[in-house]
């Protein structure tokens, strides 16, 4: 038997069922989310409120910046799925080591341009150009640890999937504590977090540079022309969509205070909860409406369904805030932040019309309506630029973010509505 069949007959027969690989991603992405959890809990209550929202506005700097490159995973996870549907070894090797190559090099640009552009960035958050410096390096990290885990995704590797997910959750966590307990204060934090990114790459890299161990390398061919035409339409939503989570945390870190600044962090954090516990319906929901789609049945009764259901959450949600969201925000970040409730309830209204906004863009991506792109980026776009030229108050920023994703939900539905009928015409 050649190294290529014994690397991919082996890997075959190991492959988890769809029920234990779900249980595997469920209980890893539950780990990370509780690492995330603590991670903020205990800066927010070590740092104090100025430090913590200097943290948190690097965190979202980071998660501005990553998103772009983000969006290339899934075309990782699909050529290694054909690979490994083939057994054909030698190309994943290949893949993988195209994978290194690749989003190493973007990691590499990624950390060279934040450090570069240190000092301009720095001067507008505020803050030092380390900090800025550091949010490069974990870009990096996160660009590479992303497109392995879209390797492991392809390859059905659940469990390496599941362990660097963990690994970097609790790693964060454990470099926090650290970091804290030598004095580093944020230093520490900031550096824990990015650092933090890289724990799952390396597990990852270790694992397959094992794995693939004598398998001789085929380079795979890329269709980026086909892959350009495929992702358009989900890259645009999904950059829209972390502009509107992130960087308004950065433009109040720039035009307030560090009080106000941190105030307005603890009330993303907080309402973004309710983003998160919707999150869930896309993966959910993207199979299904392509399944009826594919099979030329209706989907208009199930998006009528899907919205009311996530409307509904929304506002228990929302509800939920107005009754106990100074005991969430006791939990999330300590008492020194009682000031961000009515910040909080505002913004977990935004992030519950993110949500309606993001089961529409589920709805289009399934059933090939992608006419939504354009108009959901310029309404992203809108809503920054009136945090720009008018904020008045932290109170004001939030009133205009609940605005531009009321207006992202009616221009996303619109347009999916109108190349609906322009199809059936």
């Amino acid at each position: 038997m050649s190294s290529a069949t014994s690397a991919t007959g082996s890997a075959s027969a190991a492959r988890p069922s769809l029920l234990s690989s779900g249980a595997i991603v469920f209980v890893a992405t539950m780990a990370m989310n509780i690492g995330g959890f603590l991670f903020h809990a205990i800066a927010g209550r070590a740092l104090g409120v100025a430090e913590y929202g200097a943290l948190y506005t690097l965190i979202s700097m980071y998660a501005l910046a990553g998103q772009p490159v983000a969006t290339l995973s899934p075309v990782v996870a699909r050529y290694a799925a054909e690979f490994h549907a083939l057994h054909d070894a030698r190309h994943l090797r290949g893949l993988a080591e195209y994978v290194v190559r690749l989003f190493g090099a973007i990691a590499l640009l990624s950390a060279l341009l934040a450090t570069i552009f240190a000092v301009p960035i720095a001067a507008f958050i505020r803050e030092p150009a380390w900090a800025v410096v550091m949010v490069g390096i974990g870009v990096a990290f996160a660009t590479l640890s992303a497109a392995l885990r879209a390797f492991c995704q392809g390859t059905h590797a659940f469990t390496l999937f599941g362990i660097s997910m963990f690994s970097e959750g609790i790693g964060k966590v454990l470099l926090l504590v650290a970091a804290l307990a030598a004095g580093l204060g944020l230093v520490g934090g900031v550096a824990a977090f990015m650092v933090g990114l890289g724990i799952g790459a390396v597990t990852v890299a270790v694992v397959l540079l094992r794995r693939f161990r004598g398998v001789v390398a085929t380079a795979p061919q890329i269709d980026w022309p086909r892959v350009r035409a495929t992702l358009g339409g989900s890259a645009a939503s999904a950059i829209a969509a972390v502009v509107m989570g992130s960087a308004d945390v950065i433009l109040v870190k720039h035009y307030f205070n560090a009080h106000d600044a941190g105030l307005y962090s603890a009330a993303s954090l907080g309402g973004k909860i309710v983003l998160y516990f919707i999150g869930f319906a896309p993966t959910v929901l993207l199979p299904h409406f392509t399944h009826r789609a594919a099979r030329g049945e209706s989907t208009r009764r199930v998006l009528a369904l899907v919205l009311a259901a996530t409307a509904g959450i929304g506002a228990v949600a929302v509800i939920a805030y107005h009754f106990a969201g100074l005991l969430l925000l006791h939990v999330l970040v300590g008492n020194a932040f009682d000031a961000a409730l009515p910040l909080m309830q505002g913004y977990a209204v935004a992030m519950a019309l993110l949500a309606m906004t993001t089961a529409l863009v589920t709805y289009g991506l399934a059933t090939h309506r992608l006419g939504f792109a354009i108009p959901q980026l310029l309404a992203a776009a809108a809503t920054l630029v009136a945090i720009v030229l008018r904020h008045p108050s932290p109170a004001y920023v939030v009133t205009e973010m609940i605005a531009g994703n009321a207006l992202m939900v009616l221009v996303v539905g619109i347009a999916i509505g109108a190349q609906a009928r322009r199809r059936t015409a």
